[in-house]
């Protein structure tokens, strides 16, 4: 199912699409041609950029044309350009720019090969007059090739490093060393320009940019007719420009004059032989053919068919974002201007739930070499390697803990077994992270074990993954505050609660390391084995022989880490025995005046929330782990509506104004009002919270939630190209697209709740909570994989019937009745038939 959205431009909205493909090429680009290009955090072709680069055509991606010896620009930044026709065409992924006004037409096809790391724009110039034109081209390309560290950093004293080479219809340029954090490195990394056209012939080449500006600037140049480079000449120690011009040739009406535009990352000459391929037309288009049908099968592993066509298309759009943020983590897009690369501990967790779906084999791998991260005090590394379950000590030996990051390996490898119903996984044993941390990071110690791999009586040390989330849940449960919450540490789930780690403690937490217990004993009682092996310590913390600190300075020292065999039945009494503690506390201690939940812990060690003030962090945990009782569950809707919805922004804010600089709390309470993690509509969380709402059957409050979000980012103004945004700021305006746990949780809701596909440790029921205006011509399907197996549910509903006045009345699976209603296998068709209750029956 290809995917394609085609909207005009009135002016530029900030929009931008990813471009990647599986080697690691990335870029950023905008319907003007802004944007970057880079392999890695330390191989950028194109000079890095943040959210403001994206209105900065300057010194990015472009070609001036001469037209009648009148300039004209490809990215259209001329004034007199300003009342251009452009249309924007995105697709999965590539865009297509088409530009006009009454002298000509150039539509611009951009994208980045399945295979080849280089950047390809496929350039068509069309005379839209009946007469004759004129017509000459340059290309303008800066040449960036280092670090972002160099921005501000050595920037005049890296380009001394540059040695650029000019060639047929190329400028090459191939730094001799690599400055950066690792220290100076020999670069063997080439940065390309070329440039071809069967109809125009290169006339001159200028590779500095000193002698393109030529006491112009960058968007006057004065040196463009510079004639002193020629092919096989070399330039050693200046800026590098990629600025290729052409003759002038005569476009004759209607007539289309084609360039072949590219910008590559090389690691051999090969491969820029390579490049030069795409000079042929046929062979671009069989290449850019590829590149759709490619990200068309990735992105093929689930798809939805309800509400609208337009909502379809959106929701396939939602669909690919888990994929882009599998592979680009937080980096490398213009409002995720941080980090180098890759994925935080949390994302590793929550970017596998959508992936659970596609039934991908690599899934289960990808668990199990997760665990490897897990420290033998419960907390996590911090810094993911490049390769699956490489885990790193922090590069500053500055470690984080946050206090949700124990909570997230049980959802995910619950939804796994519950998905395949292979419960084996948890008796597969994995090792342990070690550094130089200990005590949840409160403590050091001199020596660690080789390549941070945990080590006991010389051998590495195994334990089961079962020990490793008993370990992670049963620390989250004990590590406690003064007023008996699980401490806040450095933060949980909202990163900018970084300034409470002495004395701040987190509800949300608490009631979700509650729930997780109670996880585990579901999966005790449906697992076949009457025993389990745990080490030592961790048994005794468990029975309560030992208190936490007492814990981690056993663990610390290596002691009682020998296995010990322990009856089932045992951990289940004493879980059970911590669950009624919890929930006894949490009825009693964990809300406002009986109205909704508290939130949090302030580092003065006082409550944040009372009857005015509410986090909607607490109600989606208190919903998504089923604390509250359905009657104190309404309550909380009707509180947390009243309190945090706004229709005109996207629905659920994170939290109501506390109209102060939390200096207690943390940096999110110095953003302004209404952004970020500040009281925006944060997507993450006002999904949960609409899982949270249908979990509780509340269909009413949640199809709301999640409507009004999705529709707002289907709106013009919300800025929203395509899927949807990390969060809206208070103007309802989207930021940070693409990359979001947002989109597993919507492809989450979506399945299990909306459309009722239910797992329970591999068996399969349906459960729709789908409302009259979800389908189409009372319709509404989705395809999914489901015991591996691709299979098609469609819910059919001829009478229009909203949820609470349907019932299921028939399921047909391949055109055949079924009197089942549970399933171990299925695979093709199935066709569930819905019905109204008859309430006759109930009297």
């Amino acid at each position: 199912m290809i995917n394609n959205k085609k909207i005009r431009l009135n002016k530029n909205n900030g929009y931008y699409l990813p471009l990647f493909n599986m080697n690691g090429t990335v870029s950023s680009i905008t319907p003007f041609f802004a944007g970057d290009l880079k392999k890695s955090y330390y191989n950028y072709a194109l000079e890095p950029i943040s959210e403001l680069g994206m209105y900065n055509l300057t010194r990015q991606r472009n070609i001036i044309f001469f037209v009648n010896s009148k300039r004209f620009d490809l990215n259209g930044q001329l004034e007199h350009q300003q009342d251009d026709e452009v249309f924007y065409e995105v697709n999965q992924l590539s865009q297509i720019v088409t530009r006009s006004n009454s002298l000509f037409e150039i539509k611009t096809k951009s994208f980045i090969p399945v295979n080849d790391d280089v950047e390809v724009h496929h350039i068509k110039y069309k005379n839209k007059t009946n007469e004759t034109q004129k017509l000459k081209a340059i290309t303008s390309i800066p040449l960036y090739g280092r670090s972002p560290e160099n921005i501000h950093d050595h920037r005049h004293v890296t380009s001394l490093l540059n040695v650029c080479e000019i060639v047929e219809n190329g400028i090459i340029n191939k730094p001799t060393l690599s400055f950066d954090e690792r220290g100076h490195k020999s670069n063997n990394n080439y940065y390309s320009v070329f440039c071809f056209s069967d109809s125009m012939k290169v006339k001159n080449y200028i590779p500095v940019l000193d002698d393109y500006i030529n006491g112009g600037s960058f968007l006057l140049p004065r040196g463009l007719d510079n004639d002193k480079y020629h092919v096989k000449d070399i330039v050693k120690g200046y800026e590098i420009i990629g600025a290729i011009a052409f003759e002038e040739v005569e476009v004759k009406a209607n007539e289309e004059i084609v360039l072949v535009l590219t910008i590559g990352i090389s690691e051999n000459l090969d491969q820029i032989e390579k490049i030069k391929k795409y000079q042929d037309i046929a062979y671009l288009e069989e290449k850019y053919n590829e590149t759709i049908k490619f990200f068309d099968k990735l992105n093929s592993y689930i798809t939805f068919e309800f509400d609208n066509e337009e909502r379809i298309e959106q929701v396939k759009w939602i669909t690919l974002q888990p994929i882009l943020r599998r592979f680009l983590g937080n980096s490398y897009l213009p409002h995720h201007d941080y980090g180098h690369g890759g994925r935080g501990w949390r994302d590793l967790w929550q970017d596998l739930l959508a992936l659970i779906y596609s039934g991908d084999k690599t899934v289960k791998e990808s668990i199990i070499s997760n665990f490897a991260g897990v420290r033998i005090d419960g907390s996590n590394a911090t810094i993911i390697g490049d390769k699956l379950g490489e885990f790193k000590a922090d590069r500053n030996q500055i470690v984080r803990v946050w206090s949700d990051h124990g909570a997230w390996p049980l959802l995910t490898t619950k939804m796994y077994i519950d998905e395949t119903g292979d419960t084996e996984i948890l008796f597969i044993k994995q090792k342990y992270f070690d550094d130089k941390f200990t005590h949840y990071t409160k403590k050091t110690k001199e020596t660690i074990s080789d390549n941070n791999v945990m080590t006991y009586m010389n051998k590495v040390y195994y334990g089961t993954i079962f020990e490793h989330i008993l370990l992670e849940n049963l620390i989250g449960y004990l590590n406690i505050g003064k007023h008996g919450f699980t401490r806040l540490e450095d933060a949980d789930w909202n990163d900018g609660l970084d300034m409470a780690n002495k004395e701040g403690e987190t509800v949300p937490f608490t009631m979700f390391y509650l729930n997780n217990l109670r996880v585990i004993v579901d999966i005790l009682k449906n697992i076949k084995v009457d025993k389990l092996e745990l080490f030592e310590g961790l048994i005794e913390l468990l029975d309560g022989k030992i208190k936490l600190d007492e814990y981690f300075n056993l663990v610390s020292n290596y002691e009682k880490i020998d296995k010990v065999e322990i009856k089932k039945e045992v951990i289940i009494k004493r879980l059970n025995e911590l669950i009624k503690i919890k929930e006894s506390f949490i009825s009693k201690h964990a809300t406002v005046n009986n109205n909704f939940y508290q939130s949090y812990v302030n580092n003065d060690g006082k409550f944040l929330d009372d009857e005015k003030s509410m986090s909607l962090t607490a109600q989606t945990m208190g919903l998504i782990n089923n604390i509250p009782s359905k009657d104190f569950a309404l309550e909380v809707a009707l509180n947390t509506k009243k309190l945090l919805f706004d229709k005109k922004i996207g629905g659920y804010r994170l939290n109501t104004d506390y109209k102060e600089v939390m200096l207690n709390m943390g940096r999110a309470y110095g953003f302004a009002y209404g952004h970020k993690e500040n009281g925006a509509v944060f997507s993450h969380m006002a999904t949960m919270y609409a899982y949270g709402l249908y979990n509780y059957s509340l269909v009413d409050y949640g199809h709301e939630a999640i409507a009004t979000l999705l529709n707002r980012a289907l709106d013009k103004d919300s800025g929203v190209l395509v899927g949807v945004p990390e969060y809206f700021n208070d103007r309802g305006v989207g930021k940070y697209m693409y990359l979001t746990g947002t989109a597993s949780w919507i492809i989450k809701l979506l399945r299990e709740q909306m459309f009722g596909i239910k797992l329970n440790y591999g068996i399969l029921s349906f459960d729709p909570k789908l409302e009259a205006n979800n389908f189409i011509n009372g319709r509404a399907s989705l395809e999914t994989y489901i015991f591996n197996k691709k299979c098609k549910i469609i819910y059919l509903n001829e009478k229009n019937l909203s949820y609470g006045k349907y019932k299921i009345k028939q399921i047909k699976v391949n055109g055949q009745e079924t009197i089942e209603r549970a399933f171990n296998s299925i695979s093709g068709t199935v066709e569930v038939i819905l019905d109204e209750i008859n309430w006759n029956l109930w009297i």
